[in-house]
């Protein structure tokens, strides 16, 4: 008889919570529910299974975990000997090993694209793109132009005559004093006479203008590089992490293992062992996520040169 089952099925009873009850605010599924209460942990899927349900069971019925809890479960349920892989199990009966589940859940439904949405997408930007082609191409208007002449289809139509702009030098290139530029555009921006930014020309003593608009210098545009964090392993460690540019990861880590992991603001990371893993930002150590086989979902945010914890 399993003492941590008994002890889990009792509180539940005493505190008159149904298995529904269990269900609805764990999201755990009733048979593994029946598993634990049993004491049959070797028949969950995996040994991170078995921590992380019966650590979300108890938190449920308020039991003292750390103190009571944790001693039971080392011993009826160690890790050596435990499966290591999930075993054969549908889909339906599948919960994620963490006690994040609604998270894992959600994030596993809005991956979801009905095909049918695509198909309709793609079919919208064919027909849009064929519609933009007809239209910018001539094709059209000498069909028009054509028809209302009631002319042979094979008659050529006279070229468009396009005018040219007036060429436009500027008194820094040392070829022209602008001449030709202010008899295009006129020269009526100096209308009250201001000869500030007037200049003489030597070789015809005429007055040639700068015009202050296209003497600005125009600030090249700054490309903020991204932000980055290293993540150290000191033990083996299943680890997880996504950014806000997109970027989705899973690690099966060893020990001494190095990873990079580049963001804009905001990340998030997901240790199947707390106590394995430390990140470094900015020249600042994060350590001490908690315990040995501890598992640990966690969003950061870069504020002011240092890595803050954010809301999930």
């Amino acid at each position: 008889m399993s003492e941590l089952g008994n002890l889990l099925k009792s509180t539940r009873e005493e505190q008159k919570k149904s298995m529904q009850d269990v269900v609805d605010d764990t999201r755990i599924r009733e048979n593994f529910i029946k598993i634990i209460e049993e004491g049959r942990f070797k028949d969950l899927p995996s040994y991170l299974h078995a921590y992380g349900f019966v650590k979300k069971y108890a938190e449920f019925l308020n039991l003292d975990y750390e103190n009571v809890v944790w001693p039971l479960f080392a011993e009826e349920c160690p890790k050596e000997g435990a499966p290591a892989q999930p075993k054969d199990i549908t889909k339906e009966e599948y919960t994620p090993p963490t006690t994040e589940t609604n998270f894992l859940e959600n994030e596993t439904k809005s991956g979801k694209k009905p095909v049918t949405v695509i198909m309709l997408i793609i079919v919208l930007l064919i027909i849009g793109y064929g519609g933009y082609y007809v239209y910018s191409s001539n094709i059209l208007n000498d069909a028009v132009t054509i028809g209302s002449n009631n002319a042979p289809a094979n008659t050529p139509v006279p070229a468009a005559v396009v005018e040219l702009e007036p060429s436009v030098t500027f008194a820094g290139d040392n070829t022209s004093d602008n001449s030709s530029y202010f008899n295009y555009y006129g020269t009526s921006i100096y209308a009250d006479n201001n000869t500030d930014n007037m200049t003489i020309n030597d070789n015809t003593a005429e007055p040639s203008y700068i015009d202050p608009l296209f003497a600005q210098t125009i600030p090249t545009p700054v490309v903020l590089a991204p932000e980055k964090v290293k993540v150290r392993f000191s033990e083996n460690c299943w680890f997880k992490y996504s950014t806000d540019k997109g970027e989705r990861n899973e690690v099966n880590a060893r020990r001494g293992t190095e990873i990079e992991i580049e963001f804009d603001k905001t990340f998030r990371i997901e240790i199947g062992n707390a106590v394995a893993v430390s990140m470094e930002y900015n020249g600042q150590e994060y350590s001490n996520f908690g315990n040995r086989n501890v598992v640990r979902i966690l969003n950061y945010e870069a504020q002011d040169g240092k890595l803050e914890l954010v809301g999930r």
